[in-house]
C-alpha cells in the first residue's frame, strides 16, 4: 500500500491554487510566485516557476496581458488507499457514532465496501485502563454529546441533571464550553460553568453520568476561557521530573493528554520537566496517575502533593508488610 501521494503534496496544493487563479484572470510572473510562495518554501518556489514558465511544466500558457491556466484541477481530490483504509477502520470504531450520523455512516460503509481496514480494534491491547468506559452506541449518550457539542458552539446554556461517582446529585443550569476525552478513562467529559452567588463556578461532567439535559436558550457574555481560574482558585500545579526510561515522556502525553501543562528539556540532566494544571477535583486521579509511573517520574512540587505521594506509598508499604 502507498504511504504518500504526491497529489497532496505542498508543491502540488501550489501549482493548483496557481492553475485556480489563472484559469479566473492571466497572471503575471510576480503573481504566481508570491502564489507558490505562501503556499511552499521560498527555494522551491524559485525553482518551480521557471518551469512553469518555460513549459517544462505544460500547465500555462502566456497570453498578451500574463499566464493563462492550460487546464484546471478537478474540484474534489480523490482519496489514496491509505486514507479510504484509515477512513474504514474509524467506522469500527464505537466513539465515529458521536461525530457522524447512521445515514453519513451507512454510507460511507457502502462506498468502502471493498476497501480492507487499515487497522482492526482486536489490534490494539489496552492495559492499565478503565474498564467502565462510556456507552457511545446508546441513543441517550449520542443525543447528550451532540447537544453539549451545540450549545457549545451555540455559546447557550443546558438543564442539566447529574448524578456524580459517590450518588452526589447537582441540578442546575450549566454553560458548557469545552469537550475533553481521556484515552485512560475511555471518557468524555464537558467542562462547564454555572452562576452561583453571582460567581461562576466550575464543574467537570462525565457524559456517561449526564441523566438528563436539555437546551435552554440563554446566552451569557461571559468569557469562557478565564472561568475560575482568578476568581475560584480551583486549580492547582504539579511539578514532575520525567526520565527518558520506558518511554515515560510518550506514555506521560498521553495519560496527562487532556490536562494543561508544559514540558521543557532540560540538557543538563538530560530530563524533561512538565508542569501540569488541574482542577482540585480531579487531584486524586492526578495522583494515582503519577504513582503508576513508578520510578520514571519524580514529583518536584509542591510540597503538599509530595506530601500526597508519600503518605500513599507508606500506607502501601504498610500493607504489603500485613500480608507477608
Amino acid at each position: 500500500m502507498e504511504l504518500f501521494s504526491e497529489i497532496y503534496s505542498l508543491y502540488f496544493r501550489a501549482v493548483e491554487r496557481v492553475l485556480r487563479r489563472a484559469n479566473e484572470w492571466p497572471l503575471t510572473g510576480a503573481e504566481i510566485q508570491r502564489i507558490l510562495s505562501e503556499g511552499t518554501f521560498s527555494e522551491s518556489a524559485i525553482t518551480m516557476f521557471p518551469k512553469l514558465q518555460s513549459g517544462a511544466w505544460p500547465l500555462l500558457h502566456q497570453a498578451e496581458s500574463g499566464y493563462m491556466a492550460v487546464c484546471v484541477p478537478p474540484e474534489k481530490t480523490p482519496l489514496t488507499m491509505l486514507q479510504r483504509a484509515w477512513i474504514k477502520s474509524l467506522l469500527n470504531d464505537p466513539r465515529i457514532s458521536l461525530f457522524l450520523d447512521d445515514d453519513e455512516i451507512e454510507k460511507l460503509r457502502l462506498s468502502l465496501s471493498d476497501t480492507p481496514p487499515l487497522y482492526r480494534q482486536e489490534d490494539f491491547y489496552a492495559f492499565d485502563k478503565a474498564t467502565d468506559s462510556d456507552d457511545y452506541e446508546s441513543p441517550e449518550y449520542r443525543r447528550c454529546f451532540h447537544l453539549f457539542l451545540q450549545t457549545i458552539h451555540q455559546k447557550t446554556a443546558l438543564s442539566v441533571q447529574y448524578e456524580g461517582g459517590k450518588g452526589n446529585r447537582v441540578s442546575g443550569v450549566f454553560w458548557p464550553y469545552r469537550l475533553e476525552y481521556s484515552a485512560k478513562d475511555d471518557k468524555f467529559r464537558a467542562h462547564c460553568y454555572r452562576k452561583v452567588g453571582g460567581r461562576r463556578m466550575q464543574y467537570i461532567l462525565n457524559l456517561g453520568r449526564v441523566t438528563l439535559a436539555e437546551a435552554i436558550n440563554i446566552t451569557d457574555s461571559g468569557n469562557p476561557s478565564r472561568v475560575n481560574r482568578s476568581t475560584m482558585g480551583r486549580f492547582r500545579e504539579v511539578v514532575i521530573e520525567i526520565t527518558k526510561e520506558r518511554n515515560a515522556l510518550e506514555r506521560c502525553m498521553v495519560h496527562f493528554a487532556h490536562f494543561e501543562k508544559r514540558t521543557e528539556y532540560n540538557e543538563i540532566t538530560d530530563k524533561y520537566t512538565c508542569t501540569i494544571r488541574y482542577n482540585v477535583m480531579d487531584e486524586t486521579e492526578v495522583i494515582i496517575r503519577v504513582l503508576s509511573f513508578g520510578p520514571t517520574i519524580k514529583v518536584i512540587a509542591p510540597n503538599q502533593f509530595i506530601n500526597e505521594i508519600k503518605g500513599r506509598i507508606r500506607k502501601q508499604s504498610e500493607l504489603i508488610s500485613l500480608v507477608f
